[in-house]
């Protein structure tokens, strides 16, 4: 059963507290974790309660919160399932496909009594959705989405990220893994064809200065290589609006590299502000 107006609240994902505060939720806030840094300057002196796979528990019970929100796949179910046994309600949500972001956003609005807000959100995100899912790209493009180095890993087709990148006409090479977010070799995504290769700023901290001659010599010249802002691609939520917009941007692709024999050269995506 959902919290009846909430008043002390605490988010172990980002993505989401992101989402609280927009939807009218940042005066309820009393702890997000360390990695819960949008909106800007709007969470300086919240309370931190450790990291999203090793938050303080003991600390969270300590601040009483009426309600917890989590994400199945950015916590861990011991920590929800110790927060519960202590009498604490937990709301877990996981989207994996952006047409699944505005339902958890109405979901979070009831929970804490803000549906109005919610809805409006959800609504903007809805509408762009539509309007892209109208204006389909021009072609498509083969790609590869890397998560991290050392070993290399990447994203399968289940996986927001993927669902995302289809919406700008992009293959994703790997989609078909078992794994949510295999193990694989740059080889291996050359020899299928990838045109374009991002290098999103999480959960790696990718950046073009460090490590954009490195990538180039391992990836050759020949394919795209893109360093993203991975918050915008990979946050659900509100971040979602962002993402939408880097989608659009990136559809030049589908008409610039209809096949994997794109122009050489890195670049730097970066969503429109606002």
């Amino acid at each position: 059963m959902d919290s009846v107006d909430p008043r002390r609240v605490v988010s172990l994902c980002p993505s989401i507290t992101e989402t609280l505060v927009a939807i009218g939720g940042l005066s309820r806030l009393v702890a997000a974790t360390r990695y819960c840094v949008r909106p800007q300057g709007l969470l300086w002196g919240l309370p931190r309660i450790g990291g999203t796979k090793n938050p303080d528990v003991a600390r969270i019970k300590d601040l009483a919160p009426d309600l917890v929100f989590a994400n199945r796949e950015e916590n861990r179910r011991e920590d929800v399932e110790e927060l519960r046994a202590a009498g604490i309600e937990v709301d877990v949500s996981f989207p994996r496909k952006v047409a699944e972001v505005p339902e958890a956003i109405r979901g979070w609005g009831r929970r804490l009594g803000e549906e109005r807000a919610a809805d409006a959100l959800a609504s903007r995100i809805e509408t762009e959705l539509a309007a892209l899912a109208r204006e389909r790209p021009a072609g498509a493009f083969l790609y590869a989405y890397w998560i991290w180095r050392n070993p290399w890993m990447t994203v399968s087709g289940d996986t927001y990220v993927s669902d995302l990148l289809a919406l700008a006409g992009g293959v994703n090479v790997f989609a078909g893994e078992a794994d949510r977010y295999p193990v694989a070799r740059p080889e291996e995504s050359l020899a299928l064809g990838a045109g374009i290769h991002f290098f999103p700023s999480e959960p790696y901290p990718f950046r073009e200065e460090k490590h954009g001659r490195e990538v180039a010599e391992i990836f050759g010249e020949a394919p795209r290589r893109l360093f993203v802002a991975g918050d915008d691609l990979s946050w659900h939520g509100f971040r979602t609006l962002e993402g939408l917009s880097a989608v659009k941007k990136l559809r030049v692709y589908a008409e610039e590299l209809p096949s994997p024999a794109g122009s050489a050269g890195p670049g730097t995506l970066r969503a429109p502000a606002g």
